[in-house]
């Protein structure tokens, strides 16, 4: 008999993801399929929970596995969706996942991830994500549901602190048809904490308090986060403070220790209202600040004379409104606005002085949309959304207060609008059709406008014949502007370690994306209340006038420097063939869970057949085991090929394994983590660096110590 897919089955009630206790509608939220954190916090001051009302519930067998599939996401369709049941490679990382890793920057969570990568070396300021083998603004990476835009170049693009994260989705593949420019590689959207996740059902006010050590970079850090709750609204305000230092790599020699001193604050002021059941307003406020001694470049090594006390600020203000009709038929929508705003400056403490440098990215955007629910008689039910959006980047960068030639001015504004429809038919199908038009226009003083304009399809088709088995295939097509910076960025001077060149005739790129994968589902396999489930997806990707940055020219370096030195320009590849897939894994039997994940890419220029930039394989390996309601134990492998085919040689990197190990003990609101991180010291060096030949090594062994209570 056949089996109606998990897809299906939410298009055919009027109300699929709504049942919270503080109600907001599938566009705004993700429904009850998201986990709640683990009631997890203790510190040095304990005794404001011991005086609290309010425990933490025993850990119990029938805990959902930390590697668990079926998690839900509204990041893939605009819409509530499981994450495991859709027509697409997706991953989520929630809460539970942040705290059993023990992660301090977003790299430590997110590089596990099957084709997700974050390099750039050890220092958080250089890490830079890419989903696929592609990144910056190939990418699109949101916070709460504004855009980060900011072209990090040597600096990461993303300012957030783990700690106030609720849950980090990633989507792989082309996303223009849902999102516009820059959906080539996928969509990285991250989603802030809010006042369920640290209240109990039934608690009206309450908080989390957290203290963190790791020995690597002798990084200290704090967290307290309070919450309160009435019958129609809610608020949460979060804070953490970081200091930390040198780090130490698993390196020997001039490399064993990088300078990093400095320190992080980070905020987040949240608060939500609800005057009935069918409108929802949320505003929210966030705030990044860290300043850091190091090099100029923070992804180069100790080639880099010159040093920097860096600082960095991200502010961001957003505001929504979810509306809805009595039974979500006609009207489940959602009205937002946003601002962030991000800040580098340079200040050198070299001997000769450099240029103080200043770089600030400022957005501004809106969106609105809405879903529809339509049933054409009995077999056919259709779920559409449709809507506009848009934003303005505007760029502002200087050196010693004068126009930086590398970074140019200037600003970028970009209009959309889509439709999409998710139906479901025959009991077993599941069509998902989009498309989508977006305009953009660029600006920068000096020279010409550049626009272009684009429609985006997608369409993906998906066949549930038994339960435990679903076959799907699609097909999209992604764009991307060229940016200010690869187009206009120029540097030309010999006292550099390299130079750039500009490039005004950079065309778009523009993708076309094959897929197909199943995905497998077993309960009581190998043991009575056992469950598995399998995802494979397999890619091939056609995209054209991919823009590469190539050594077009080499120089005789002067004083500071010595030795010759390499000319980048950013140019268009005729066109670049791609394929690779992703595989994951979850099995939990009682006290045991279980996953893995693989990710294979290969990237090749179809004219010259010259192979392109390209992570290399990996395979992730993890396990947890609650020993009993306290105490649990947490192992996570990574295995990773060496990356020996790339065309540009100085790309090239060693293969390496790396062992993080980990326990923890809760008692009810206490929770106390003891890990190891690269567990026997291993020296390695990401593919994904900043540049070619200045790579760093990564962070070696580190003993870390989290403690942390509710109260």
């Amino acid at each position: 008999m056949s089996a109606m897919t998990p897809v299906a089955a939410a298009l055919r009630v009027a109300e699929p993801f709504a049942v919270h206790s503080f109600h907001h509608s599938g566009a705004a939220h993700g429904g009850p399929g998201r986990r709640r954190w683990p009631l997890s916090l203790l510190t040095i001051s304990c005794a404001l929970a011991i005086n609290s009302a309010y425990g933490q519930a025993s850990a119990s067998d029938e805990a959902m596995s930390p590697f668990a599939l079926d998690t839900t996401t509204i990041t893939a369709t605009r819409t509530a969706n499981s994450g495991f049941a859709l027509p697409a490679s997706v991953s989520v990382v929630d809460r539970q996942q942040l705290d059993d890793a023990q992660v301090n920057t977003l790299a430590t969570a997110l590089r596990t991830l099957p084709n997700v990568n974050y390099g750039g070396g050890p220092r958080a300021a250089a890490q830079s994500p890419a989903i696929r083998g592609l990144q910056g603004p190939r990418i699109i990476l949101t916070v709460d549901g504004a855009r980060r835009n900011n072209d990090g170049g040597v600096n990461t693009p993303l300012l957030i602190d783990p700690d106030l994260i609720r849950q980090i989705d990633v989507v792989r593949g082309p996303m223009s048809a849902a999102y516009g420019s820059g959906g080539l590689g996928g969509v990285m959207a991250i989603e802030t904490l809010n006042a369920d996740d640290i209240l109990d059902p039934g608690q009206s006010s309450g908080g989390r308090i957290k203290a963190g050590y790791r020995s690597a970079n002798r990084e200290s850090s704090s967290n307290l986060t309070l919450a309160a709750r009435g019958d129609r609204a809610d608020v949460l305000a979060s804070g953490t403070y970081r200091d930390y230092g040198t780090i130490h790599t698993g390196a020997s020699g001039a490399d064993a220790q990088y300078p990093n001193d400095g320190q992080l604050k980070s905020g987040l002021l949240k608060t939500r209202f609800s005057p009935n059941e069918l409108n929802h307003f949320e505003l929210g406020y966030q705030r990044f600040a860290d300043e850091m001694v190091g090099p100029t470049n923070p992804g180069g090594n100790l080639l880099f004379p010159f040093s920097q006390k860096l600082q960095r600020e991200q502010e961001q203000y957003n505001a929504s409104w979810a509306f809805e009709d009595t039974e979500q038929r006609l009207l489940d929508g959602k009205l937002a606005v946003y601002q962030t705003r991000f800040t580098l400056d340079g200040d050198s403490r070299s001997v000769p002085r450099q240029p103080t440098t200043a770089t600030q990215t400022k957005t501004l955007g809106a969106s609105l949309q809405n879903t529809s629910r339509i049933e054409v008689g009995s077999g056919s039910h259709h779920r559409v959304t449709y809507g506009v959006d848009g934003y303005r980047d505007t760029n502002e960068n200087a050196s010693d207060g004068q126009s930086n030639s590398v970074l140019p001015n200037g600003q970028m504004r970009a209009l959309g609008g889509f439709v999409q429809d998710e139906m479901a038919f025959l009991d077993d199908w599941t069509l998902i059709a989009a498309l989508r038009h977006d305009d953009y226009r660029l600006t920068s003083p000096g020279q010409d406008d550049s626009s272009h304009s684009r429609l985006s399809p997608k369409v993906a088709l998906k066949y549930q014949p038994w339960e435990f088995l679903g076959v799907f295939v699609s097909y999209g097509e992604a764009f991307r502007a060229p940016t200010m910076t690869e187009m206009f960025g120029n540097l030309n001077t010999r006292r550099a370690l390299f130079n750039f060149r500009p490039n005004p005739g950079l065309k778009p790129e523009t993708s076309k994306t094959r897929e197909v994968g199943a995905t497998l589902a077993f309960d009581d396999l190998l043991a009575g209340g056992d469950s598995l489930r399998a995802k494979v997806t397999y890619f091939r990707e056609d995209v054209d006038d991919l823009i590469d940055q190539q050594v077009v020219g080499r120089y005789a370096r002067q004083a500071p420097f010595a030795g010759t030195g390499m000319i980048f320009q950013r140019v268009n590849v005729a066109q670049a063939e791609r394929h690779g897939g992703e595989a994951q894994l979850s099995y939990q039997w009682q006290r045991l869970s279980l996953g893995a994940g693989y990710s294979r890419l290969r990237s090749r220029n179809a004219d010259t057949g010259a192979q392109l930039y390209a992570p290399p394989d990996k395979l992730v390996l993890g396990g947890q085991y609650r020993l009993d309601e306290h105490w649990s134990l947490n192992y996570q492998g990574q295995y990773v090929w060496a990356q020996d085919y790339d065309a540009t040689e100085l790309r090239r990197r060693k293969g390496y394994v790396i062992h993080d190990i980990g326990g923890a003990f809760e008692y009810r609101q206490y929770r106390a983590d003891l890990g190891v991180s690269n567990l026997f010291d291993k020296a390695y060096s990401t593919y994904q660096q900043s540049l070619a030949n200045t790579f760093t090594y990564e962070e070696g062994r580190s003993v870390n110590l989290t403690l942390s209570a509710r109260f």
